[in-house]
């Protein structure tokens, strides 16, 4: 079960990928090696990727930096302490409250035991997080790719990944989850350093855009 540990990791497996996809080469060429971006984990780890779903970087920064601190210590507890408005405050959703709140039983149920969790592989632990209501894919990928720094690892349902792909590879349309999946399968099994980056490209190419307009 590899995982990324540090940047010489993604180094070694861009090096790799680089000698067979001339794409891919040309985004490590100008933007070098990502960010390992660990992730903090167990119970926060998860509280931030759920705060996280379907919003921009930016915005999701902001929410869960509100959040922090309005939980204090981040721990199901105090989570589960907090009435609605105070948490609609922080910018979260109703339905995003709903899945902390079962998250934060879960853990306190000990129906989910983060440091079993943890220990296994990819399958299991993917297939343990999507059972939680409020979980989906993207989540438990997420988790896997940056909590645990599994290296074949790759949330094919990010839009930024989809629309970095269309970007450096000249796809006519942007690829939805499953054709990214099948898509990212050419990377396998670095598919997390390719993931990581996809995004360092995509952030790059977006400040050019904001730097040519003005």
């Amino acid at each position: 079960m590899q995982t990324y540990k540090k940047e010489k990791d993604l180094t070694q497996a861009l090096t790799h990928l680089a000698k067979s996809d001339k794409m891919l080469a040309s985004a490590f060429r100008e933007y070098g090696t990502p960010p390992m971006r660990k992730a903090i984990g167990g119970f926060p780890g998860l509280a931030q990727l759920l705060v996280s779903q379907q919003v921009s970087t930016a915005a999701a920064a902001t929410i869960f930096r509100r959040f922090e601190e309005a939980v204090g210590t981040l721990e199901p507890q105090n989570l589960l302490a907090l009435d609605e408005a105070t948490l609609s405050g922080c910018g979260i959703s109703r339905p995003k409250q709903r899945y902390l709140r079962i998250l934060a039983e879960a853990v306190l149920n000990e129906e989910l035991d983060f440091k079993k969790l943890n220990r296994g592989d990819n399958a299991t632990i993917y297939d343990s997080l999507v059972a939680i209501t409020g979980i989906g894919p993207w989540t438990a990928q997420c988790y896997l790719l940056f909590v645990l720094c599994r290296a074949d690892m790759f949330p094919s349902g990010d839009l930024a990944l989809q629309e970095a792909t269309k970007l450096l590879y000249g796809l006519k349309t942007r690829p939805d989850a499953a054709e990214l999946a099948e898509f990212a399968e050419r990377w396998a099994p670095y598919r997390g350093a390719a993931a990581r980056l996809l995004w360092t490209y995509y952030n790059g190419e977006q400040a050019k855009k904001r730097a040519a307009r003005g």
